[in-house]
């Protein structure tokens, strides 16, 4: 009798790790490893003062570093991203885009920045890549739960193939915006 008990526990623990095994390997896979874009060395760390929408922050550092040289507050526009217009009537999806925005940065914390080819555009936004105080590249998680359209901004590429694969998956699950927007 203790053997049919002993067999029947270790058989539901068994059951139990094949289920969980399969749960997991199946879960929508969405943070910055997935996307191979680890936090680069020369990364520089600035607080995160505001949300402006789902894809523009203002950023603030008291010293300068090796993205921004000099100090204070800049505003930054995230690359190879659009989100929905967040204006005197948003566009659809763009409450929510903000929303996912300033989850991932959250007011106070710290946003480590790097920039691309071109480090600002024509109105003197910053243009940067930005990972979370985590590590996570915020980029592309935005653009992977289909929060923002993934953009081409040449020359700024050298992080658009995973973002653009994210924006890509997104749309064909209709995640976010592709099936809210329709």
């Amino acid at each position: 009798m203790r053997r049919s008990v002993v067999h029947a526990v270790l058989a539901c623990l068994v059951v139990g790790a094949v289920l969980a095994y399969v749960v997991v390997s199946l879960w929508p896979v969405t943070d910055a490893a997935a996307s191979g874009t680890a936090k680069p060395v020369d990364a520089q760390p600035m607080t995160v003062l505001q949300v402006l929408s789902g894809d523009s922050v203002l950023l603030s550092s008291e010293l300068p570093g090796s993205q921004v040289r000099e100090h204070g507050t800049i505003s930054v526009k995230l690359l190879s991203v659009d989100s929905p217009n967040y204006g005197i009537v948003p566009e659809c999806f763009a409450t929510e885009a903000k929303g996912r925005l300033e989850e991932l940065l959250p007011v106070g914390s710290i946003a480590w920045v790097a920039t691309d080819a071109v480090p600002q555009d024509e109105a003197g936004r910053w243009l940067m890549n930005v990972w979370a105080s985590d590590g996570r590249y915020v980029n592309y998680l935005l653009a992977v739960d289909g929060f923002v359209r993934a953009v081409e901004m040449p020359p700024n590429e050298a992080l658009w193939q995973p973002v653009m694969r994210a924006g890509s998956s997104a749309a064909a699950r209709f995640g976010g915006l592709w099936g809210e927007c329709r």
